[in-house]
């Protein structure tokens, strides 16, 4: 439950998780004090002491950054239980039931809106029944709470997956603008830096386990051969549709989720599952193909060549040492003719064409 693909949702809901914990905590904790104190209701008190701290105990998890799944589901168990066996035992006209238009939103924020739905459903039933049951008979009393009731309930549901909803649009928006190159497509640097963190940290925690080995993991720029000539025969237009013609082939080539553009004509490639005469295959594949196959563009047909320079991610290196191992071998790449793939010892060399 609290693993989302969304980073800044599952960011909401983990402070809403904490936050929530303390606060119904101590107001549970307040009506086990004031309902043993005060009105003698010793059975309500005790499930209120037991779900109270409970629910601080899942605050005083949060703040050490040790929430778990279960602790949310527990949580939603903790509020319901409580809410409903206190409407169940207490009078009508105690407003207990007012607490039950609180479990709608709760579900759909905690649980997403998908389980919140089901749950709210769900929960209805019971909540509904015992509130006509408590209701005065009289002048179809009981008829109009009823009503009244499930109205209110359900709204207060949709007024929060609508708010999800918009919360999951704008996120998907951000991260299309924060991570994703707006003229090619392809993930950018932001995106690119992410991910190689991700990659450290699993490696980290279970490098005998899930994680890709270091050993495993390799990096490609490619570089598009004298694309100033390019734009300066055919002008920008026809430069920018060869950048996404480009970015379309690699995607086409190795997956859209492992191409970034980091600027200009330079392109990154990530292959997490290759060994390195495998990701030099790879790069070669990319170079024989883009050299085979012209480009034709506003009737314009255009030969393009890439050089390609390799890097394999070491142990504790640094995402900058990292991209200057690749870019030194561009550069040898280039340094040879140009429309070669370069890594260490192995390169291969075409014959590269001038536009």
């Amino acid at each position: 439950m609290i693993n989302q693909k969304h980073p800044h949702l599952l960011e909401t809901r983990l402070s809403l998780h904490k936050w929530l914990s303390l606060i119904t905590g101590i107001i549970i904790l307040f009506f086990c004090a004031f309902n043993v104190i005060l009105l003698g209701q010793k059975s309500i008190g005790i499930i209120d002491a037991f779900f109270g701290l409970l629910n601080l105990y899942f605050f005083y998890q949060a703040r050490q950054n040790r929430v778990k799944n279960w602790h949310s589901y527990l949580l939603i168990a903790s509020l319901t239980t409580t809410i409903f066996y206190t409407f169940y035992v207490a009078d009508l006209r105690a407003g207990s039931a007012y607490w039950l238009l609180f479990l709608p939103p709760l579900y759909c924020l905690l649980a997403g809106s998908k389980r919140g739905l089901v749950l709210t459903v769900l929960l209805s039933f019971p909540a509904i029944f015992l509130l006509y049951v408590k209701s005065d008979s009289d002048h179809h009393i009981a008829q109009r709470s009823v009503v009244n009731f499930t109205l209110t309930y359900f709204l207060s549901y949709i007024v929060c997956y609508l708010y999800e909803n918009q919360h999951i649009t704008r996120d998907q928006t951000l991260q299309k603008m924060a991570f994703q190159d707006p003229l090619t497509g392809a993930k950018n640097r932001h995106a690119l830096k992410m991910l190689f963190d991700n990659i450290h940290k699993k490696t980290a925690i279970t490098s005998q386990q899930e994680s890709t080995p270091p050993s495993k993991t390799h990096l490609l720029i490619v570089d598009i051969d004298y694309f100033k000539r390019v734009n300066d025969k055919f002008g920008h237009d026809v430069g920018d549709t060869v950048l996404i013609e480009i970015t379309q082939r690699l995607m086409d080539h190795v997956g859209d989720d492992q191409v970034y553009r980091i600027g200009g004509e330079e392109f990154l490639i990530i292959l997490k599952q290759h060994s390195s005469t495998q990701a030099f295959h790879v790069a070669e594949n990319i170079r024989q193909k883009i050299e085979a196959s012209a480009f034709y563009i506003q009737q314009h047909e255009i030969n393009i060549t890439v050089s390609i320079g390799i890097a394999q991610l070491k142990a504790d290196q640094s995402f900058q040492a990292f991209l200057q191992v690749a870019d030194h071998n561009l550069y040898s790449a280039k340094r040879k003719g140009r429309n070669v793939v370069h890594y260490g010892s192995m390169n291969i060399v075409g014959n590269a064409k001038a536009v």
